[in-house]
């Protein structure tokens, strides 16, 4: 984003993944229907990033915090207080971030801005069919956690959260559901640190490495 747009938001944005990473150029994706709830792409931006160990794309909204001027009341938030982020695999070779990604959080963007009802840590949502459209998965549901490494910053305009979507499968929804927030970002977090949101992944209740740490949770156990 360039400064002459007088984006501060924007730019803290930029910052914070800037400084996770150092010099890299993101694929970025602009929307020409900012705003417009009735588009399929109401979110100004998404960019994507490549992260590495394991290999994965990043993605990052712009939009749901204020980006060009103060509007809320509320000094110490930024907009709705969060942009929403998402991990993926990054396939061998692989030089281009997959589209589905794009359409997920520019669909979740649509119902922020439009029902003006905000995602919260620990929030989980059954999407009512597959997290990618026209997709064989059995991600169909998602779980929503303070990105691991992006986290919490304090901008122009306020604070905001970096919150990571992760999908799930229905299962995995269910054996949560007696969980607090806290305990659902911990059980994701020993899972898998990244919460890489991976179609072609099995169930973790039918993973021997996983599925004692769901288990264990559900009985209230945060940690061996």
């Amino acid at each position: 984003m360039s400064e002459t747009m007088k984006a501060p938001g924007w730019a803290a944005i930029d910052a914070a993944c800037q400084r996770l990473y150092a010099r890299q150029v993101p694929h970025q994706y602009t929307s020409k229907t900012a705003y417009e709830l009735e588009s399929s792409s109401p979110l100004p931006a998404i960019t994507v990033w490549e992260g590495q160990r394991p290999a994965h794309w990043h993605y990052v909204t712009y939009g749901l915090t204020e980006l060009f001027e103060k509007t809320s009341h509320d000094p110490n938030v930024s907009g709705f207080g969060f942009e929403l982020t998402m991990r993926v695999p990054r396939g061998e070779g692989e030089e281009q971030p997959p589209a589905w990604p794009l359409r997920t959080l520019q669909s979740l963007g649509r119902y922020v801005l439009g029902s003006r009802k905000g995602f919260d840590t620990g929030h989980r949502a059954d999407l009512g069919g597959p997290i990618a459209t026209g997709t064989p998965t059995e991600l169909t549901a998602l779980v929503c956690v303070p990105d691991p490494l992006l986290g919490k910053i304090t901008g122009p305009y306020g604070s905001l959260l970096f919150l990571q979507v992760i999908g799930v499968t229905a299962d995995e929804l269910a054996a949560m559901e007696r969980l607090d927030h806290e305990g659902v970002v911990h059980m994701m977090g020993e899972i898998d640190f990244h919460g890489l949101t991976d179609l072609s992944r099995g169930s973790w209740l039918k993973n021997p490495q996983k599925a004692p740490v769901v288990r264990r949770y559900q009985l209230g156990i945060l940690r061996d």
